[in-house]
C-alpha cells in the first residue's frame, strides 16, 4: 500500500440514490534482475509520486543471487517482495504475480523507468471513463526528456530486419512501424504497446493468462498487446510520460542479439510471416 499520498483523486460511483467515493486499487509490478540501484529509482520515484490510486506494489526478483530483494525490501518496507528460484525471463517474472491481483488496474513497470508526476493515477482514470480501453501507454521519454517513439504497428518482417540491420534502405517501412506518419500529439488506438510501462485492467491480464513464457525477452509485449486487442483498444496517451533509461542490450551483445532474432521467428511462427505492409 501506498502510504506517500496524503490526497487522493478518486471516482464518484452511484450507490442507490447517493455517491460514493470510490479509490481506485491498482497493482504495479517491477521484475529486477541484478539491478538494485536502478529498481530503487523506479520503486521510490513510483511511491512519491502516486497519488490517485490505492497501490499494491510487487517487485520481483529473477534470482539474482545477491541480496538486491533484502535491499530493496528493507528501504522500501511497503512493497510486495517476491523472490524467483529461476530466471526464466521478464515475461514469466511478471506473470509470478498473476494468482496475487485483486486489483482493477495493474501496471507493468520497467526497473529503468522513473516518473516526475501521478502517471499511473492519470492512466487508470482515462481507462476508468473509457471502458472500451483495455491497455494504455503514455509517451515514454529518455532522460534528457526527448521522445523515445514507442508505439508501433503490427510487425513485419522487413519492419524488424530493417529496423536492425538496413535501416537507411528500409526507411520507409521502418517510419510506417514506429506510426511516424501518424499524428501521435493526441490519444491514438495503437497496435503495439511497449513492455517498460504500460497499464491494462487486471481483469484482462488475468484472462490473457499475462505474458507468453515462449519468450525469454523482446516480442512479449508485441504479443499481449496483440492478444488484448482482439477483446478490448489498446491506446497511447500522450498527455503525460515517464522517463526511461533506455540502452538496447541487442546492440552491444552478440547474446541478446541472438535471443532477439529466434524471438522474431518465434513471432511470426505464432502470427503468421507477412514480409512487407
Amino acid at each position: 500500500m501506498n502510504n506517500c499520498s496524503q490526497h487522493y483523486s478518486t471516482l464518484w460511483v452511484k450507490r442507490g440514490e447517493g455517491l460514493q467515493h470510490k479509490q481506485m486499487k491498482v497493482s504495479a509490478c517491477i521484475v529486477t534482475y541484478k539491478c538494485c540501484e536502478t529498481s530503487r529509482q523506479a520503486i521510490r520515484t513510483l511511491l512519491e509520486q502516486t497519488k490517485g490510486t490505492d497501490l499494491t506494489l510487487y517487485v520481483v526478483d529473477n534470482n539474482s543471487q545477491d541480496d538486491t530483494l533484502e535491499r530493496l525490501s528493507g528501504e522500501f518496507p511497503d512493497i510486495v517482495a517476491v523472490q524467483n528460484r529461476h530466471n526464466k525471463g521478464f515475461g514469466n517474472g511478471h506473470n509470478t504475480v498473476l494468482p496475487m491481483l485483486d486489483s482493477e488496474f495493474h501496471v507493468v513497470v520497467n526497473p529503468d523507468i522513473e516518473l516526475d508526476r501521478d502517471v499511473i493515477g492519470e492512466l487508470c482514470r482515462y481507462l476508468s471513463e473509457n471502458p472500451d480501453i483495455g491497455m494504455i501507454t503514455p509517451m515514454i521519454r529518455y532522460p534528457d526528456g526527448h521522445d523515445q517513439q514507442l508505439p508501433k504497428r503490427d510487425p513485419v518482417v522487413l519492419s524488424l530486419v530493417g529496423r536492425h540491420i538496413f535501416r537507411k534502405r528500409l526507411k520507409g517501412i521502418v517510419q510506417h512501424y514506429q506510426m511516424l506518419d501518424e499524428d501521435l500529439s493526441e490519444v491514438c488506438d495503437i497496435e503495439f504497446a511497449t513492455g517498460c510501462f504500460f497499464v491494462i485492467r487486471t481483469e484482462l491480464f488475468k484472462k490473457l493468462g499475462g505474458f507468453d513464457e515462449r519468450w525469454f525477452i523482446y516480442y512479449e509485449d508485441m504479443d499481449i498487446t496483440r492478444r488484448a486487442r482482439a477483446v478490448a483498444r489498446a491506446v497511447y496517451y500522450p498527455h503525460t510520460y515517464v522517463y526511461h533509461a533506455w540502452a538496447r542490450s541487442s546492440s552491444r551483445k552478440l547474446k541478446y542479439f541472438i535471443i532477439l532474432v529466434l524471438g522474431m521467428f518465434k513471432y511470426f511462427n505464432k502470427w503468421g510471416w507477412k514480409i512487407h505492409y
